[in-house]
Protein backbone atom coordinates (compact mmCIF):
# COMPACT_ATOMS: atom_id res chain seq x y z
CA UNK A 1 0.00 0.00 0.00
CA UNK A 2 1.17 3.48 -0.75
CA UNK A 3 1.39 6.21 1.66
CA UNK A 4 -1.73 8.40 1.68
CA UNK A 5 1.06 11.33 -0.43
CA UNK A 6 2.17 8.88 -2.84
CA UNK A 7 -1.17 8.00 -3.48
CA UNK A 8 -2.44 11.45 -3.93
CA UNK A 9 0.70 11.93 -5.87
CA UNK A 10 0.23 9.41 -8.39
CA UNK A 11 -3.62 10.35 -8.42
CA UNK A 12 -2.38 13.24 -9.94
CA UNK A 13 -0.08 12.16 -12.29
CA UNK A 14 -2.06 9.45 -13.79
CA UNK A 15 -5.09 12.26 -14.55
CA UNK A 16 -2.46 14.94 -15.79
CA UNK A 17 -0.58 12.84 -18.01
CA UNK A 18 -3.91 11.25 -19.69
CA UNK A 19 -5.53 14.26 -20.11
CA UNK A 20 -2.29 15.78 -21.65
CA UNK A 21 0.49 12.74 -22.99
CA UNK A 22 2.96 14.82 -21.59
CA UNK A 23 5.57 13.50 -18.69
CA UNK A 24 4.52 15.30 -15.81
CA UNK A 25 7.23 17.36 -13.63
CA UNK A 26 7.47 18.22 -9.85
CA UNK A 27 7.00 21.65 -10.02
CA UNK A 28 4.34 21.87 -12.98
CA UNK A 29 2.03 19.49 -10.71
CA UNK A 30 2.97 21.52 -7.33
CA UNK A 31 2.44 24.44 -9.54
CA UNK A 32 -1.14 24.07 -10.58
CA UNK A 33 -2.71 21.94 -8.13
CA UNK A 34 -1.61 24.41 -5.44
CA UNK A 35 -0.15 21.10 -3.12
CA UNK A 36 1.08 22.11 0.27
CA UNK A 37 4.65 20.63 -0.17
CA UNK A 38 7.84 21.74 -2.03
CA UNK A 39 9.16 21.14 -5.20
CA UNK A 40 11.89 18.93 -3.65
CA UNK A 41 9.11 16.88 -2.13
CA UNK A 42 7.61 15.53 -4.65
CA UNK A 43 10.97 15.21 -6.42
CA UNK A 44 11.49 12.80 -3.72
CA UNK A 45 8.41 10.74 -3.64
CA UNK A 46 8.12 11.09 -7.27
CA UNK A 47 11.45 9.18 -6.75
CA UNK A 48 9.87 6.58 -4.37
CA UNK A 49 7.20 6.06 -6.76
CA UNK A 50 9.48 5.41 -9.72
CA UNK A 51 11.71 3.08 -7.31
CA UNK A 52 8.83 1.05 -6.40
CA UNK A 53 7.05 0.53 -9.91
CA UNK A 54 4.29 3.08 -10.35
CA UNK A 55 5.88 5.72 -12.73
CA UNK A 56 8.75 5.56 -15.55
CA UNK A 57 10.98 8.29 -16.58
CA UNK A 58 11.72 8.68 -20.17
CA UNK A 59 14.77 9.63 -21.59
CA UNK A 60 14.13 12.63 -23.16
CA UNK A 61 12.11 14.24 -20.13
CA UNK A 62 12.30 15.34 -16.84
CA UNK A 63 8.59 14.75 -15.87
CA UNK A 64 7.19 10.99 -15.01
CA UNK A 65 4.86 9.20 -16.88
CA UNK A 66 2.36 6.06 -14.92
CA UNK A 67 3.83 2.44 -15.55
CA UNK A 68 1.45 -0.56 -16.26
CA UNK A 69 1.73 -1.06 -12.50
CA UNK A 70 0.76 2.84 -11.67
CA UNK A 71 -2.33 2.63 -13.92
CA UNK A 72 -3.48 -0.83 -12.48
CA UNK A 73 -3.29 1.04 -8.75
CA UNK A 74 -4.90 3.68 -9.88
CA UNK A 75 -7.95 1.55 -11.35
CA UNK A 76 -7.76 -0.94 -8.57
CA UNK A 77 -7.66 1.51 -5.56
CA UNK A 78 -7.29 5.62 -6.47
CA UNK A 79 -10.10 5.84 -9.42
CA UNK A 80 -13.79 6.86 -8.16
CA UNK A 81 -15.66 5.81 -11.31
CA UNK A 82 -17.87 8.03 -12.75
CA UNK A 83 -21.53 7.85 -13.66
CA UNK A 84 -22.88 8.96 -17.29
CA UNK A 85 -24.50 12.17 -17.30
CA UNK A 86 -28.55 11.61 -17.58
CA UNK A 87 -28.13 13.84 -20.77
CA UNK A 88 -25.73 11.41 -22.14
CA UNK A 89 -27.69 7.88 -21.01
CA UNK A 90 -30.62 9.72 -22.74
CA UNK A 91 -28.89 10.57 -25.98
CA UNK A 92 -27.24 6.72 -26.23
CA UNK A 93 -31.12 5.03 -25.41
CA UNK A 94 -32.74 7.35 -28.24
CA UNK A 95 -29.97 5.75 -30.47
CA UNK A 96 -30.86 2.19 -29.38
CA UNK A 97 -34.05 2.74 -29.44
CA UNK A 98 -34.14 4.35 -33.31
CA UNK A 99 -32.40 1.47 -34.52
CA UNK A 100 -34.03 -1.27 -36.17
CA UNK A 101 -34.97 -4.75 -35.40
CA UNK A 102 -32.26 -6.11 -36.95
CA UNK A 103 -29.37 -7.77 -34.35
CA UNK A 104 -26.67 -6.53 -37.01
CA UNK A 105 -27.79 -3.21 -36.75
CA UNK A 106 -27.77 -2.51 -33.32
CA UNK A 107 -24.62 -4.41 -32.64
CA UNK A 108 -23.15 -2.19 -35.28
CA UNK A 109 -24.81 0.74 -33.76
CA UNK A 110 -23.43 -0.50 -30.12
CA UNK A 111 -20.13 -0.44 -31.72
CA UNK A 112 -20.03 2.84 -33.06
CA UNK A 113 -21.56 4.20 -30.20
CA UNK A 114 -19.04 3.29 -27.89
CA UNK A 115 -16.34 4.08 -30.10
CA UNK A 116 -17.50 7.27 -29.90
CA UNK A 117 -18.34 7.82 -26.73
CA UNK A 118 -14.74 6.79 -25.67
CA UNK A 119 -12.58 8.17 -28.44
CA UNK A 120 -11.00 4.66 -29.11
CA UNK A 121 -12.15 1.62 -30.52
CA UNK A 122 -14.22 -0.48 -29.80
CA UNK A 123 -15.47 -4.26 -30.37
CA UNK A 124 -18.79 -5.88 -29.49
CA UNK A 125 -19.33 -9.50 -30.81
CA UNK A 126 -22.22 -10.92 -31.97
CA UNK A 127 -24.15 -12.56 -29.27
CA UNK A 128 -24.33 -16.56 -29.48
CA UNK A 129 -25.82 -19.07 -27.31
CA UNK A 130 -23.66 -21.57 -25.14
CA UNK A 131 -24.54 -23.97 -27.66
CA UNK A 132 -25.41 -23.85 -31.38
CA UNK A 133 -28.89 -25.22 -31.64
CA UNK A 134 -30.67 -26.32 -35.57
CA UNK A 135 -33.74 -24.49 -36.95
CA UNK A 136 -33.85 -25.97 -39.64
CA UNK A 137 -32.13 -27.72 -43.33
CA UNK A 138 -33.00 -27.76 -46.58
CA UNK A 139 -31.04 -29.56 -49.69
CA UNK A 140 -30.92 -28.22 -53.11
CA UNK A 141 -29.82 -30.06 -56.36
CA UNK A 142 -26.97 -28.69 -57.90
CA UNK A 143 -26.05 -31.60 -59.81
CA UNK A 144 -26.59 -35.65 -60.05
CA UNK A 145 -24.76 -36.32 -57.22
CA UNK A 146 -24.26 -32.58 -55.61
CA UNK A 147 -26.53 -30.62 -53.29
CA UNK A 148 -26.17 -27.81 -51.27
CA UNK A 149 -26.74 -27.91 -48.03
CA UNK A 150 -28.37 -24.39 -46.39
CA UNK A 151 -28.79 -24.78 -42.50
CA UNK A 152 -30.69 -22.23 -40.43
CA UNK A 153 -29.53 -21.89 -36.82
CA UNK A 154 -30.67 -20.13 -33.75
CA UNK A 155 -30.33 -16.67 -33.86
CA UNK A 156 -31.37 -16.87 -37.63
CA UNK A 157 -27.77 -17.76 -38.84
CA UNK A 158 -27.59 -19.01 -42.31
CA UNK A 159 -24.42 -21.66 -43.08
CA UNK A 160 -24.68 -23.26 -46.42
CA UNK A 161 -22.29 -26.31 -47.64
CA UNK A 162 -22.06 -28.15 -50.77
CA UNK A 163 -22.17 -32.13 -50.22
CA UNK A 164 -20.91 -34.71 -52.91
CA UNK A 165 -22.92 -38.02 -52.50
CA UNK A 166 -21.55 -41.42 -53.84
CA UNK A 167 -24.41 -41.63 -56.40
CA UNK A 168 -27.20 -39.56 -57.88
CA UNK A 169 -29.92 -38.08 -56.11
CA UNK A 170 -32.73 -36.75 -57.28
CA UNK A 171 -34.41 -33.61 -55.63
CA UNK A 172 -37.33 -35.64 -54.25
CA UNK A 173 -35.12 -37.90 -52.34
CA UNK A 174 -33.01 -34.94 -51.35
CA UNK A 175 -36.68 -33.03 -49.97
CA UNK A 176 -37.62 -36.38 -48.16
CA UNK A 177 -33.79 -36.66 -46.62
CA UNK A 178 -34.30 -32.64 -45.82
CA UNK A 179 -38.21 -33.24 -43.99
CA UNK A 180 -36.67 -36.67 -42.50
CA UNK A 181 -33.61 -34.73 -40.50
CA UNK A 182 -35.95 -31.60 -39.45
CA UNK A 183 -37.99 -34.01 -37.79
CA UNK A 184 -35.36 -35.44 -35.79
CA UNK A 185 -32.77 -32.88 -35.55
CA UNK A 186 -34.76 -29.72 -35.07
CA UNK A 187 -33.04 -28.25 -32.08
CA UNK A 188 -30.55 -30.40 -31.39
CA UNK A 189 -27.03 -29.44 -30.81
CA UNK A 190 -24.12 -31.36 -32.62
CA UNK A 191 -23.56 -32.99 -29.57
CA UNK A 192 -26.99 -34.14 -29.69
CA UNK A 193 -26.94 -34.91 -33.35
CA UNK A 194 -23.91 -37.22 -32.48
CA UNK A 195 -25.11 -38.97 -29.69
CA UNK A 196 -28.89 -39.55 -31.65
CA UNK A 197 -29.26 -43.81 -31.85
CA UNK A 198 -32.21 -42.61 -34.70
CA UNK A 199 -32.65 -45.00 -37.22
CA UNK A 200 -31.36 -43.46 -40.94
CA UNK A 201 -30.03 -44.56 -44.44
CA UNK A 202 -26.62 -44.22 -44.80
CA UNK A 203 -27.37 -40.94 -46.97
CA UNK A 204 -29.09 -39.32 -44.41
CA UNK A 205 -26.55 -40.08 -41.98
CA UNK A 206 -23.74 -38.58 -44.69
CA UNK A 207 -26.08 -35.47 -44.25
CA UNK A 208 -26.60 -35.45 -40.56
CA UNK A 209 -22.49 -35.99 -40.18
CA UNK A 210 -22.09 -32.87 -42.03
CA UNK A 211 -24.59 -30.64 -40.21
CA UNK A 212 -22.86 -31.82 -37.23
CA UNK A 213 -19.16 -30.51 -38.55
CA UNK A 214 -20.57 -27.57 -39.51
CA UNK A 215 -22.18 -26.80 -36.29
CA UNK A 216 -19.05 -27.72 -34.12
CA UNK A 217 -17.22 -25.16 -36.41
CA UNK A 218 -19.51 -22.64 -35.25
CA UNK A 219 -19.17 -23.69 -31.56
CA UNK A 220 -15.57 -23.46 -31.93
CA UNK A 221 -15.50 -20.10 -33.43
CA UNK A 222 -16.41 -18.27 -30.02
CA UNK A 223 -16.43 -14.70 -30.53
CA UNK A 224 -15.23 -15.14 -33.95
CA UNK A 225 -18.42 -12.53 -35.61
CA UNK A 226 -17.59 -8.93 -34.47
CA UNK A 227 -17.94 -5.42 -35.06
CA UNK A 228 -15.11 -2.73 -34.66
CA UNK A 229 -15.45 0.54 -35.13
CA UNK A 230 -13.21 4.20 -33.92
CA UNK A 231 -9.94 2.95 -35.50
CA UNK A 232 -9.29 6.38 -36.63
CA UNK A 233 -9.50 7.44 -32.63
CA UNK A 234 -6.53 5.53 -31.61
CA UNK A 235 -4.52 6.11 -34.63
CA UNK A 236 -4.97 10.31 -33.88
CA UNK A 237 -3.57 9.48 -30.47
CA UNK A 238 -0.13 11.18 -29.81
CA UNK A 239 1.16 7.45 -28.98
CA UNK A 240 0.73 6.39 -33.05
CA UNK A 241 2.51 9.25 -34.49
CA UNK A 242 5.27 7.57 -35.94
CA UNK A 243 4.64 5.78 -39.11
CA UNK A 244 5.86 2.64 -37.44
CA UNK A 245 4.05 2.85 -34.40
CA UNK A 246 0.33 3.53 -36.26
CA UNK A 247 1.10 0.14 -39.04
CA UNK A 248 1.64 -1.76 -36.04
CA UNK A 249 -1.33 -0.51 -33.97
CA UNK A 250 -3.52 -1.00 -37.67
CA UNK A 251 -2.30 -4.67 -37.39
CA UNK A 252 -3.53 -5.15 -34.37
CA UNK A 253 -6.72 -3.35 -35.00
CA UNK A 254 -7.23 -5.53 -37.63
CA UNK A 255 -11.10 -7.09 -37.30
CA UNK A 256 -10.37 -10.75 -37.41
CA UNK A 257 -7.04 -10.35 -35.36
CA UNK A 258 -8.68 -8.51 -32.44
CA UNK A 259 -11.28 -11.53 -31.28
CA UNK A 260 -8.20 -13.22 -31.02
CA UNK A 261 -6.49 -10.95 -29.22
CA UNK A 262 -9.25 -10.07 -26.63
CA UNK A 263 -9.68 -13.01 -24.08
CA UNK A 264 -13.30 -13.01 -25.01
CA UNK A 265 -13.39 -16.48 -24.66
CA UNK A 266 -12.29 -16.01 -20.79
CA UNK A 267 -14.63 -13.49 -19.57
CA UNK A 268 -16.55 -14.09 -16.11
CA UNK A 269 -20.53 -14.37 -16.84
CA UNK A 270 -21.00 -10.55 -15.48
CA UNK A 271 -18.77 -7.19 -14.32
CA UNK A 272 -15.93 -5.43 -16.08
CA UNK A 273 -12.55 -6.94 -16.94
CA UNK A 274 -9.76 -4.41 -16.99
CA UNK A 275 -6.12 -5.78 -18.92
CA UNK A 276 -3.71 -3.11 -18.80
CA UNK A 277 -0.65 -3.19 -21.15
CA UNK A 278 1.76 -6.45 -19.72
CA UNK A 279 -1.11 -7.85 -18.23
CA UNK A 280 -2.46 -8.83 -21.49
CA UNK A 281 -0.96 -12.44 -22.64
CA UNK A 282 -0.95 -11.39 -26.39
CA UNK A 283 2.31 -10.01 -27.21
CA UNK A 284 0.90 -7.94 -30.02
CA UNK A 285 -1.64 -5.83 -26.83
CA UNK A 286 1.31 -5.44 -24.63
CA UNK A 287 1.26 -1.71 -25.52
CA UNK A 288 -2.84 -1.29 -25.43
CA UNK A 289 -5.09 -1.33 -22.38
CA UNK A 290 -8.51 -3.06 -23.00
CA UNK A 291 -12.11 -2.66 -20.85
CA UNK A 292 -14.01 -5.49 -21.60
CA UNK A 293 -18.03 -6.80 -20.78
CA UNK A 294 -20.28 -9.50 -21.48
CA UNK A 295 -23.58 -8.61 -22.52
CA UNK A 296 -26.92 -10.92 -22.43
CA UNK A 297 -28.57 -13.44 -20.10
CA UNK A 298 -25.78 -15.65 -17.68
CA UNK A 299 -26.53 -19.05 -19.75
CA UNK A 300 -28.43 -18.18 -22.15
CA UNK A 301 -27.70 -15.73 -25.35
CA UNK A 302 -24.65 -14.14 -24.56
CA UNK A 303 -22.52 -11.41 -25.99
CA UNK A 304 -19.33 -9.53 -25.45
CA UNK A 305 -18.02 -5.61 -26.23
CA UNK A 306 -14.12 -4.14 -25.15
CA UNK A 307 -12.52 -1.29 -25.64
CA UNK A 308 -9.33 -0.83 -27.01
CA UNK A 309 -6.81 1.93 -26.93
CA UNK A 310 -3.36 3.02 -25.61
CA UNK A 311 -2.70 2.57 -21.66
CA UNK A 312 -3.09 6.26 -21.46
CA UNK A 313 -6.66 5.78 -20.98
CA UNK A 314 -9.65 7.67 -18.93
CA UNK A 315 -10.40 4.53 -17.21
CA UNK A 316 -13.30 5.57 -15.15
CA UNK A 317 -15.28 7.23 -17.93
CA UNK A 318 -14.25 4.30 -20.25
CA UNK A 319 -15.42 1.58 -17.74
CA UNK A 320 -18.68 3.36 -17.23
CA UNK A 321 -19.77 3.63 -20.19
CA UNK A 322 -18.81 -0.01 -20.83
CA UNK A 323 -21.43 -0.93 -18.41
CA UNK A 324 -24.03 1.53 -19.36
CA UNK A 325 -24.05 -0.12 -23.05
CA UNK A 326 -23.70 -3.37 -22.03
CA UNK A 327 -26.30 -3.35 -19.57
CA UNK A 328 -28.39 -1.79 -22.19
CA UNK A 329 -27.57 -3.98 -24.57
CA UNK A 330 -28.79 -6.95 -22.21
CA UNK A 331 -32.19 -5.31 -22.07
CA UNK A 332 -32.19 -5.31 -25.60
CA UNK A 333 -31.34 -9.05 -26.54
CA UNK A 334 -33.74 -9.81 -23.50
CA UNK A 335 -36.36 -8.20 -25.24
CA UNK A 336 -35.64 -9.39 -28.54
CA UNK A 337 -35.15 -12.70 -27.86
CA UNK A 338 -38.27 -13.11 -25.43
CA UNK A 339 -40.35 -11.67 -28.40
Amino acid sequence: MLTERRAQLLSLIVREYVDSAVPVGSEAIVRKHELPFSSATIRNEMARLEEDGYISHPHTSAGRVPSDVGYRYYVEALMQESDLPKEVKRTIRHQFHQAGREEDEWIQLAAAVLARAVENAAVVTVPRSPETRLKRLELVGIQDNAALLVMVLHQARVKQQVLIFPEPVEQDELLRISNRLNDVFAGHTAAEIGRSQAQMTQIEWHVANAVREIMEACDRGGFDEAYLEGVRNVLKKPEFASSEKMLTMLDVLEQKSLTRLIPFAGLPAEGITVRIGAENQQDAMRDYSVVISPYGMPGGIMGAMAVVGPTRMHYSETISTVRFIAGLMSEMLATYYDE
